[in-house]
């Protein structure tokens, strides 16, 4: 689990009946959900005044949970996960294990504006795989990069978040560009709320671009999704 301070640990269990009352799951549904899932436990809760609250018309960022769930096999994460952070209103951390590995999901959720006791999600992020008993180079930049003393924008509840979770794709996505290790490392940039936000969206477009390059069975769709590589890389490169 990432390292946070003892005085907002809570290692409170969760029935799973929450979830599954809370989202409506039904039928085969609910059938997967208790059959993924092991335990739930609430493991902390940062709350306080420490990094002040973010409440406006758009959100209401007042704690950030950490969950601790763990699943029969890993490969569930992504289901259960879409479930659990879509009924949670609270921004989440939620660490998956089945015994061995580890996944952190990550989901930036702001308020309804049409029922603000509803949440909308805007962006999720699923990390890749951590070994959990023994470090590789992805767990050990987890963390240099996540850690809550690393952390570096605490001007409200909703940044501290975003910081975490574009860390989290950056680490978890080595090679993505050259100019990576230059951008993580931008302590101007994390303190820049608005410029932090944009971050995620280009790099999660910059992945799908490249991904769609390598399986271009033609010159001109290469051609094509490198031109929107070059284009977003730039605009990466503008935010620093």
């Amino acid at each position: 689990m990432l390292s946070l301070p003892e005085k907002f640990k809570k290692d409170a269990n969760v029935a799973k009946v929450t979830f599954i009352r809370g989202a409506n799951l039904t039928g085969a549904d609910k059938k997967r959900f208790e059959t993924a899932v092991k335990d739930i436990r609430l493991t902390y809760q940062i709350e306080g005044f420490d990094i002040p609250n973010l409440v406006n018309e758009d959100y209401n960022c007042q704690v950030i949970m950490f969950l601790r769930i763990t699943l029969t096999e890993l490969k569930q994460a992504p289901y259960v996960a879409s479930i659990v952070q879509k009924y949670i209103s609270p921004l989440c951390v939620i660490e998956f294990t089945d015994g061995t590995e580890e996944q952190y999901s990550f989901a930036d959720k702001r308020l309804n504006k049409q029922n603000k006791k509803e949440i909308v999600i805007e962006s999720e992020y699923l990390s890749s795989k951590l070994p959990l008993e023994f470090q590789n180079d992805t767990k050990t930049l987890f963390a240099l990069y996540i850690d809550y003393e690393t952390i570096l924008n605490r001007s409200n509840k909703h940044a501290f978040y975003i910081e975490m979770m574009t860390k989290a794709f950056l680490v978890s996505n080595q090679g993505l560009f050259s100019g990576q290790d230059e951008l993580i490392d931008n302590k101007k940039l994390w303190y820049d709320e608005e410029k932090a936000k944009r971050l995620l969206p280009l790099l999660k477009q910059l992945k799908a671009a490249k991904l769609s390059a390598a399986k271009a069975k033609t010159i001109s769709e290469k051609s094509n999704f490198n031109s929107q590589i070059k284009t977003i890389i730039k605009q990466l490169e503008g935010l620093q």
